[in-house]
């Protein structure tokens, strides 16, 4: 699962990156671009070809052809490579991406380091003061290297890192004299590349979720239906299950014999809680459908799926949308916590979906036939 997203995030990058340089190319210039060391460059440099930097160039540094970068000089802003390699054994003392390429420093980079589809390589008496993300490769670090900030590898952080640094290449779209600076194909990439990042965390959660389903049906169904016919006993069991969970774990830890017990308490609370949010999940798509008067999926599988996924859709485009966005998030996570002390409540009941619990319905009252008296003759 982690190589599919790594790969396919990677795919995504260098598709909407693609497009933005396609569309950036009446902005940029077709030749190699040298500066000569004592020369000074002010102002951005954007080309499809190679760059050497031997002096100074005050500005960023653009390059979309898949030529190599080299900054033996000074760099006083950005640089951004797409599918070429990039190489400071000088100064920059901006940000550097690289995408499609890899990213070797033995000089000095005072902001963050980002490479998307290559690894990062410092060597020597090199020094990387800001951060360093790295999707899809590795980073090296030498001995003699330094490196001040944090290290992230295929984590939200990368794409933070990443997305602001592509987002310089917006300037270059379009035609500056007319206003139009903001190109479609980038803000399709985008769209696409947070849709890619949306599905990605839908679909963890949602396997996590679905292993009950797919290996103890039974199991799930069994407590999916305490959940629907004894509610409030269940919440209330798994109100008690959370707040004598870390006081139970203190006294098995001060326990000599209950030490070795803990691991095992703890992968018994956490499938309980799985097998309890996968049956909850069951329950809410089930509720879900009903009051919009429609037809759910049919196997269990999908209604855990569907389930999971309107309480992460609430957070996750809680985030995205304004206004309201804090309000659907909220909801959102009161749903899941709502369903996780449920759904503990009712494997408690059902031994962990092991026995069906049959709520008692209550007594019909028989009706009453009066006997009339026979007829007089």
């Amino acid at each position: 699962m982690k190589n599919i997203k790594r790969y396919a995030l990677f795919a995504v990058a260098l598709v909407c990156l693609g497009q933005a340089a396609q569309a950036a190319r009446r902005e940029l210039t077709h030749e190699d671009v040298v500066i000569e060391k004592g020369q000074t460059v002010r102002g951005d440099v954007a080309t499809d070809k190679s760059i050497l930097v031997n002096g100074t160039l005050d500005g960023d540094a653009v390059s979309v052809g898949g030529a190599s970068v080299t900054i033996n000089g000074e760099l006083t802003g950005d640089l951004i490579a797409i599918g070429g390699a990039i190489y400071v054994p000088g100064l920059v003392k901006g940000d550097v991406s690289g995408i499609g390429g890899p990213v070797s420093v033995s000089g000095k980079v005072r902001g963050d380091v980002a490479s998307v589809g290559g690894g990062v390589d410092l060597s020597g008496t090199g020094e990387i003061d800001g951060g360093i993300s790295v999707l899809g490769g590795a980073f090296v670090k030498g001995e003699k290297a330094l490196h001040k900030g944090e290290l992230h590898s295929f984590d939200t952080h990368a794409v933070r890192t990443v997305l602001p640094r592509v987002l310089k290449l917006v300037r270059y779209a379009g035609d500056r004299e007319r206003g139009q600076g903001v190109n479609p194909w980038m803000v399709g990439g985008l769209v696409g590349l947070g849709l890619l990042f949306f599905f990605s965390m839908l679909a963890t959660g949602a396997v996590l979720l679905l292993l009950p389903a797919v290996f103890f049906p039974k199991n799930v169904e069994n407590a999916a239906a305490v959940i629907t016919g004894d509610m409030w006993r269940a919440c209330g069991i798994g109100a008690l299950m959370l707040v004598g969970f870390f006081p139970g774990l203190l006294m098995m830890v001060v326990s000599v014999l209950g030490i070795p017990l803990v691991p095992f308490a703890l992968m018994v609370y956490v499938a309980a809680g799985v097998l309890g949010l996968s049956a909850f999940s069951v329950v809410l798509q089930g509720r879900f459908f009903e009051g919009i008067k429609k037809t759910g999926p049919a196997g269990l599988p999908g209604k855990v799926a569907a389930g999971y996924g309107i309480m992460a859709g609430l957070m996750i485009f809680g985030k995205i949308i304004p206004l309201v966005g804090d309000v659907l998030s909220l909801i959102g996570f009161m749903l899941l916590s709502f369903g996780a002390m449920l759904g503990l409540g009712a494997a408690w009941m059902t031994r962990m979906g092991n026995q069906s619990r049959a709520v008692e319905a209550p007594p019909v009252a028989q009706p009453v036939t009066q006997q009339l008296p026979p007829p007089v003759n």
